[in-house]
């Protein structure tokens, strides 16, 4: 009997055996496939989290605008004091489209360029774009820019062909609206009336559709509606 009995714990031993081995061979095998899978997974949403700090340091918005080279140009700078001839060295050297360009320096490189303007042998190009401007402007930026339409309508004539025919009669509709605008100062439509009356004299505008009432009483301009006397 105990033989038997024997013999019955060694058959059970060699049943069990081998599923005990294939249990210990398995699961370490699992373990090996599933642990890259759950590396991945690390490695995959790492760069997502990284992304959105990236993309809001790089984004053109929050970006700081660098400063102007014209700030040291010894050009610019000695344009920007009282000397004119300074002025018309700088108008020579940049021309208008240069000086045009400047303008979106703002500060004191864009009212330095439009002091500079009139002297340019190519000023006419500018009124189209300047009157533009004056339309959009409003307070301190707007005297600027008329007395700049100012100084360049009012040269004398040179005998040539327009440079900008279309832009100088834009500038002269433009003018005429503005000297009418009864909500600017009084002082700045003087000078839009100004500028207008003085492309009229080029023929590009009906100096009867200039406003008249900002002229003294009894004044030939005023009556006839032609160009002003004298102009700032």
């Amino acid at each position: 009997m105990k033989q038997g009995r024997g013999r019955d714990g060694i058959r059970r031993a060699r049943r069990t055996a081998p599923v005990a081995a294939r249990l210990a061979f398995v699961v370490p095998v699992a373990l090996v496939l599933l642990a890259p899978l759950g590396c991945r997974r690390e490695q995959g949403s790492a760069p997502r989290a990284a992304a959105s700090p990236a993309s809001a340091a790089s984004s053109p918005s929050l970006a700081p605008r660098p400063p102007s080279p014209r700030l040291t140009d010894p050009r610019w700078r000695l344009a920007a004091g009282d000397d004119p001839l300074e002025c018309a060295r700088l108008a020579e050297a940049e021309g208008a489209s240069g000086l045009l360009a400047a303008l979106d320096d703002g500060g004191d490189i864009a009212l330095t360029a439009l002091r500079a303007l009139p002297y340019a042998d190519d000023a006419d190009l500018a009124l189209g774009p300047l009157a533009e401007r004056a339309r959009a402007s409003s307070g301190p930026s707007l005297p600027p820019l008329l007395e700049a339409l100012l100084g360049i309508a009012g040269r004398p004539p040179r005998p040539r062909e327009p440079l900008d025919p279309d832009g100088a009669r834009g500038a002269a509709a433009a003018l005429v609206e503005l000297s009418g605008r009864r909500d600017l100062p009084s002082d700045q439509r003087a000078l839009a009336v100004s500028a207008a009356r003085a492309l009229a004299e080029r023929g590009l505008v009906d100096p009867l559709r200039i406003p008249a009432d900002l002229d003294p009483e009894g004044s030939v301009a005023g009556a006839a509606g032609g160009p002003a006397a004298p102009r700032p």
